[in-house]
């Protein structure tokens, strides 16, 4: 009942919007594919001659997620990648709270052992200590803590690398809410079209500070004397010192909340800790008169290694690197509706990001608080949820609620709800 009701929802949203539906770049080279509602597996290889016939479709089948191909091809209705007559690909970046280890996952995402019903919040174990099931249904939530952080990325990524390093023109970069915890970003730069895998990889590698070495930059021990970065050195020497000199101005406490936080992995000891803040005073002079040399003893070259790994680690911009690299890589279309949450896929301007509320601006239909849907929980547990301006939960199972339009259809395409009655006030059918 509760898929047929969605999909009657996807196609009225399909519909409404068949006029101003967008048109992708370079639409007959792209490939499309979906997932429904009602059947497993993704119906892919699909090629359109225009965007009517696409609108057509996605009303006839309402699928439950919409993709199409970041990839350039000759043939992209062809079944086989050999057949298809590979032309180029878009760089596409995904940012993802999914992949940025945020505190709020241990408030509203939980785990249920598909063998007792055990619920587990935030990570799920490997196996469940009741009955030692290992398999698990997984609810990930969403709140606007994870969504700024995904957002705080954004902004870390293409004002720092993609326009700062890679000196790439803001026209060629398209950003895109991803219609559940992130954002995409995809670079139309053409030197970036024709890069292979490797290429790719290395890109994303320096993005998110993998795979090189420290003494790549001139960093050695000399005695008892660093050979450290300079604030106006080029690549990440020099963000690395401008880091560094950012949290030594704010003071201890904030020194000790970062270099003593477990999400970077293991804390700098306390020893060198308490060196490392008693010259905090004479490195924040060194930085800034440019100077090189750090004359610090009591800090071993391991220490200083792991300093610049958990300043690394809080530079860093935190992209799924599999997407990145991929040559055939699937992606949202836009437009399109996200089977997780009811919410749009975005096309979005940088220069509104700021301002942008997922859990406001994506919402698929006119928030009408009159709007309302009968639905009963069946999870465990349906955290708390902002919907436009009103929140709502948390619920336990087996509670029956009465909630606007959007909110129902976040719970349902979450799967932690069914509906009982269709509200008689429900227009959008």
């Amino acid at each position: 009942m509760k898929e047929k009701y969605l999909k009657k929802l996807f196609q009225a949203y399909y519909r409404s919007h068949a006029k101003d539906f967008p048109e992708i770049s370079s639409f007959q080279l792209r490939e499309f594919a979906f997932l429904s509602w009602d059947r497993k597996g993704m119906v892919r290889h699909l090629q359109f001659p225009s965007n009517k016939f696409l609108i057509q479709h996605l009303i006839s089948t309402a699928p439950r997620h919409s993709y199409h191909s970041a990839t350039y091809y000759q043939r992209p209705g062809a079944e086989t990648m050999d057949q298809k007559g590979y032309l180029g690909c878009d760089f596409v970046v995904d940012i993802d709270a999914d992949h940025i280890p945020t505190p709020c996952r241990e408030n509203h995402d939980y785990a249920v052992c598909k063998s007792c019903g055990k619920v587990f919040h935030g990570e799920k174990p490997l196996k469940c200590p009741e009955c030692e099931g290992t398999k698990f249904d997984k609810i990930a939530w969403i709140c606007d803590e994870c969504l700024n952080v995904s957002k705080k990325q954004v902004f870390n990524l293409i004002e720092n690398f993609l326009l700062d390093d890679f000196s790439i023109p803001m026209e060629d970069i398209q950003l895109f809410f991803s219609g559940h915890r992130g954002y995409h970003i995809h670079l139309k730069t053409k030197s970036f079209l024709n890069l292979d895998q490797d290429a790719r990889r290395e890109i994303s590698d320096y993005v998110t500070g993998q795979g090189f070495s420290f003494k790549l930059w001139n960093y050695k021990k000399i005695q008892n004397n660093m050979m450290g970065f300079t604030i106006e050195d080029p690549g990440w020497s020099g963000k690395i010192a401008r880091e560094l000199y950012n949290i030594l101005i704010q003071g201890e406490i904030r020194i000790r909340e970062i270099f003593e936080n477990p999400i970077y992995g293991k804390k700098l000891n306390s020893t060198v800790l308490g060196i490392f803040i008693s010259n905090r005073q004479y490195l924040i002079s060194q930085l800034l008169k440019k100077r090189r040399i750090w004359q610090i003893s009591g800090i071993s070259d391991k220490s200083w290694e792991r300093i610049f790994e958990i300043l690394r680690d809080r530079i860093k911009a935190d992209i799924d690197v599999v997407v990145s690299i991929d040559l055939h890589r699937l992606i949202r279309l836009e437009g399109s509706l996200h089977g997780k949450t009811g919410f749009k896929v975005m096309k979005l301007n940088y220069e509104n990001l700021k301002e942008f509320d997922p859990l406001k601006d994506a919402l698929s239909f006119p928030n009408n608080l009159e709007n309302t849907l009968n639905l009963e929980i069946t999870a465990p547990l349906a955290p708390k949820i902002r919907i436009g301006d009103d929140f709502y939960g948390p619920y336990n199972q087996g509670e029956k609620v009465k909630i606007p339009l959007n909110a129902a259809l976040f719970l349902m395409c979450k799967d932690v709800a069914q509906l009982t009655q269709k509200s008689k006030n429900n227009k959008n059918l």
